[in-house]
């Protein structure tokens, strides 16, 4: 999990880094990567994902300079994110994996959780009006759009996006099956 969060810590630092000092964009969207991993360490480890949710968005909000206000905004959207393990435990995590729309619908709750926590923090800390949580949602869709194109290439890569516990289980096996093959081989099949 510390490599996650440090694939997270240096991606963000340059992709905020990109948008705001090296090549200032007026527009009003932002990509994050962070709803994408939070969803691949969902998915490998349960409920620990919650030390991911809570360093990414400390440090995405300590990159940007920001107010305590939106430390708490952002720390209680990731903190809504982890409702999306309701999710996991009622549909299965090898169903979310092996169906790309229990898989769509996956990043969607995830993504759609968080903004609405991160909304609805924003009108208690704040006191803005209620619409500020569609600004969050649309502020946003690039990043759904690019985590559900990294989730769609994480379900392909071995062993990324699945538990670890079963993953290491079935590496075992394997494992032991070729280790078997390799005697009966040797023994002519004894």
């Amino acid at each position: 999990m510390c490599i996650f969060i440090a694939m997270y810590a240096i991606c963000e630092f340059l992709v905020i880094k990109s948008a705001t000092v090296w090549f200032v964009w007026d527009e009003m969207y932002s990509i994050s990567i962070m709803l994408l991993l939070l969803l691949i360490v969902m998915m490998r480890w349960d409920k620990y994902c919650i030390f991911q949710a809570v360093i990414s968005s400390i440090l995405f909000v300590a990159y940007q300079s920001g107010s305590v206000q939106q430390y708490i905004i952002y720390l209680a959207g990731n903190l809504g994110f982890m409702l999306t393990l309701i999710y996991v435990s009622k549909v299965g995590k090898d169903k979310i994996r092996n169906s790309i729309f229990l898989t769509m619908g996956y990043v969607v709750i995830g993504y759609l959780l968080m903004e609405l926590s991160r909304g609805l923090a924003a009108v208690i800390v704040s006191g803005v009006s209620v619409q500020v949580i569609s600004v969050f949602v649309f502020t946003d869709m690039l990043t759904l759009v690019f985590t559900l194109v990294g989730i769609f290439i994480a379900r392909k890569v071995e062993g990324l996006f699945m538990d670890q516990k079963q993953y290491l289980i079935q590496l075992k096996e394997n494992e032991e099956d070729e280790n078997f093959d390799d005697y009966d081989s040797i023994n002519g099949g004894d």
